[in-house]
């Protein structure tokens, strides 16, 4: 939804042909989000600084990697992209801007964009003609991919147990919405091994 050319989801206009990515599904991609944090020291910390990150940190890692502030003209309709074949993140000035400013929807951007990066490469991202009335199988939609990625990074479900959306959303800088999905995943993670405690209980006994 943020790609030129009629989204990452769809090509020149057509909606049957859609990109599709490897498949990962939110546990994987959880792991993925929590071993760069673990790596960069910040496992314990709300706060992701995604812009220093992506500006200082990340061309560290990789040499390859850029970033490119634009002018808002020069990515019309567009908050930001990845391009692959250039290994470059392009940003609008007002959206970098906004993002070093912590404005949840700008700081959102940049991680979601960052998912693409890690995830989403010119090999492991391939063109489908979808059957009539099909969707893209949501573990291998690139753009849920990176929005998972994106909430995974900024609000871990591991560091907002007992709090509201209002307090997550201060802490981590995220909207309220994406406070409110990471609980519901939270609880969805309680319920079910709340489920596999008690059929484990259920079990009956090996013991003679």
């Amino acid at each position: 939804e943020r790609k030129r050319n009629g989204g990452i989801g769809s090509v020149h206009g057509d909606k049957s042909l859609v990109k599709l990515a490897l498949p990962r599904d939110r546990n994987s991609i959880r792991r993925s989000t929590y071993l760069l944090r673990q790596k960069l020291g910040l496992k314990d910390t709300p706060y992701f600084p995604i812009v220093e990150f992506l500006e200082n940190v990340l061309p560290e890692i990789d040499p390859t990697f850029h970033i490119e502030i634009l002018e808002d003209l020069e990515l019309p309709g567009v908050q930001a992209e990845y391009v692959p074949s250039l290994n470059v993140v392009r940003i609008k000035n007002s959206v970098y801007e906004a993002a070093v400013s912590g404005y949840w929807w700008a700081r959102s951007t940049l991680a979601h964009e960052l998912g693409h990066y890690y995830f989403h490469d010119e090999k492991s991202v391939r063109y489908a003609k979808l059957d009539p009335c099909k969707k893209v199988p949501p573990d291998f939609d690139p753009e849920r991919q990176a929005n998972v990625f994106a909430a995974e990074l900024l609000a871990p479900i591991d560091l907002i147990g007992g709090l509201s959306e209002r307090e997550i959303g201060s802490r981590c800088g995220v909207s309220y919405q994406i406070a409110k999905r990471q609980l519901r995943v939270l609880e969805r993670i309680r319920l079910r091994k709340e489920g596999k405690r008690r059929a484990k209980k259920r079990r009956p006994s090996s013991k003679a």
